[in-house]
């Protein structure tokens, strides 16, 4: 007994609806998997900063200060000038502090995106004479731990803020850092936001390279949470020295007393 069976194959409206779904979900795939390696730098980001803190705590330990800014002239080095720095706002001394990592053609340290890390110092002269208390050999134990001020702020918001302090405390994350280092993100070649433009001011060249570079401009700097919303991006990873540790570490390796 012969038995007939219906063969029937997809249709053409049945394959696109075919194509079209897995077009959807193959794109619904690529869309975290580019924000996952996005979430990969920005971990990178942190670990590279923290990194590069605690070899600038080893510094100290080892010294009794803080190395100053490299600039891009200085190859990598900290450039120091008499008893203060070259700039106070510049990049991570990679080559004084002999860290590893992909540099650019100017010696500095890269980023995961590829940019310059960034290094501030604090500038304060508590004993006004002349010595920034956190570059300067002997000058944190000569000024005390008591009258040391370091005078670098980091605020949530560059709303309102000055070039010195936050616009209140309710904004302030800290209003006395001796150091911050911080990577201007993703989007460090191109940015408008207001908290963005707040850790940038003004440029530093000077390098083989003839680039400038956008660095601090004063001593306020803002941290907050990571947006893409347009006109209020921010991507930028900062890290800084608490004095409280900083003295600490000094104090144990016999600087401060």
């Amino acid at each position: 007994m012969n038995i007939q069976r219906n063969q029937k194959g997809f249709s053409l409206v049945e394959l696109s609806i075919v194509i079209l779904v897995m077009g959807l979900l193959l794109g619904g795939l690529m869309m975290p998997l580019s924000v996952q390696r996005e979430n990969a730098k920005f971990r990178e980001a942190m670990n590279q900063l923290d990194s590069i803190s605690n070899t600038i705590e080893g510094f100290a330990l080892a010294n009794g200060y803080l190395p100053c800014p490299a600039t891009p002239a200085s190859s990598g080095y900290a450039a120091p000038a008499g008893d203060a720095c070259v700039v106070q706002h510049g990049f991570v001394p990679a080559t004084t502090l002999d860290l590893g990592g992909r540099r650019n053609t100017d010696n500095m340290l890269l980023d995961p995106w590829g940019a310059p890390i960034h290094y501030s110092v604090s500038a304060s002269d508590a004993d006004a004479d002349g010595r920034w208390d956190f570059v300067t050999p002997g000058e944190m134990r000569d000024v005390s731990m008591s009258t040391l001020s370091p005078d670098l702020v980091v605020c949530s918001s560059a709303v309102g803020s000055s070039s010195t302090a936050c616009a209140s405390q309710n904004v302030t994350l800290t209003q006395a850092a001796p150091m911050i280092i911080y990577s201007l993100g993703k989007d460090w070649a191109s940015f408008t936001s207001a908290d963005e433009v707040e850790n940038v001011g003004t440029t530093l060249g000077g390098g083989v390279s003839g680039t400038n570079y956008r660095v601090a401009a004063n001593a306020v700097f803002v941290l907050r949470g990571k947006s893409e919303l347009g006109g209020s991006e921010f991507d930028d990873v900062l890290s800084w020295l608490a004095p409280n540790r900083l003295y600490a570490r000094l104090a144990d390796g016999g600087y401060l007393p």
